[in-house]
């Protein structure tokens, strides 16, 4: 496992039960190596040619995993910039919702509004979609996001279509690569162009399992972070690893709120231990999380 630099968090441990009980709800990030690894691959993406052969991105991953946070972190490593004497602005990476009305000329107004470029405010929407499209490609846009891509299933055939036009006219115009998230069959109705599907590049983050390198390394940032008094068995002991998972089907979102839980009660209980113990004496609680 490749890991990078150590996160390191204020040592809480001494604090009063309700200082350290609001501390824990307040809640912390973990990055682990697979999710630095996963914003590593993005910037590559960035970096090489546009014209190769993955073009088109599947990143895939269960609801709950933290892939909006590591889009968003990504997008932010890429900043809108200013070009020089000439004073053109550059948005290397464009990372924007699906719009919920399925409308792509809501997207693209919700687009041109979010990036703020003059002369592309607001528009007619019979040339929104256009002049969206053009925008794009005068700012040197090298990849554009389009997450949970996934709800256009829904969407009125129309809408969807629209979608479908708006990610091949990105890549084939404009020779922008595109990068679409959801669930992991996303790709299976994504496209329709069995020949793009053919080239494109599938990236996907699962689930945990109990013995898997990412989710030791996120319950060892846990561990550094929470602020119990005694030393336990959270990353290390492989029963409560299968015991976590098991309650939680191995999704980041549902992890965090049972880890939560269970360091509350750990506190309040007077174990001061995250160890199987303390889970088990917790797991028969009714206590709120």
């Amino acid at each position: 496992m490749s890991r990078g630099p150590t996160q390191h968090f204020p040592d809480m441990s001494k604090a009063s039960v309700p200082e350290r009980i609001h501390y824990i709800r307040k809640g912390a990030y973990f990055d682990t190596s697979a999710r630095r690894a996963f914003r590593s691959r993005l910037d590559e993406l960035v970096q090489a040619p546009s014209d190769c052969d993955n073009k088109l991105v599947f990143i895939t991953a269960p609801s709950g995993m933290g892939l909006t946070r590591i889009l968003e972190e990504f997008a932010s490593q890429h900043p809108q910039t200013t070009n020089g004497p000439s004073g053109r602005q550059v948005v290397p990476v464009v990372n924007e919702l699906i719009h919920p009305s399925g409308d792509i000329i809501d997207y693209c107004d919700a687009l041109r509004a979010e990036l703020k470029i003059p002369g592309y405010g607001p528009l007619v929407r019979q040339t929104s979609y256009s002049k969206t499209l053009e925008l794009l490609g005068h700012v040197g846009t090298r990849i554009v996001i389009l997450e949970d891509f996934h709800r256009i299933n829904s969407f009125e055939k129309k809408h969807r279509i629209s979608y479908q036009n708006y990610v091949h006219y990105l890549m084939s115009k404009y020779d922008i690569r595109v990068v679409l998230t959801g669930a992991p069959r996303i790709w299976r109705w994504a496209m329709e162009d069995e020949q793009i599907l053919g080239r494109s590049l599938q990236l996907k983050y699962r689930a945990w399992t109990p013995a898997e390198d990412d989710f030791i390394e996120f319950l060892e940032g846990f561990e550094r972070w929470c602020p119990v008094k005694e030393e336990g068995g959270l990353s290390s002991d492989p029963k409560l690893r299968k015991a976590i998972i098991t309650k939680t089907h191995g999704i980041c979102k549902t992890v965090m709120q049972v880890l939560t839980g269970f360091a509350i009660y750990a506190i309040v209980s007077g174990s001061e231990r995250l160890d199987l113990d303390t889970w088990l004496k917790y797991r028969d609680q009714d206590l709120p999380v």
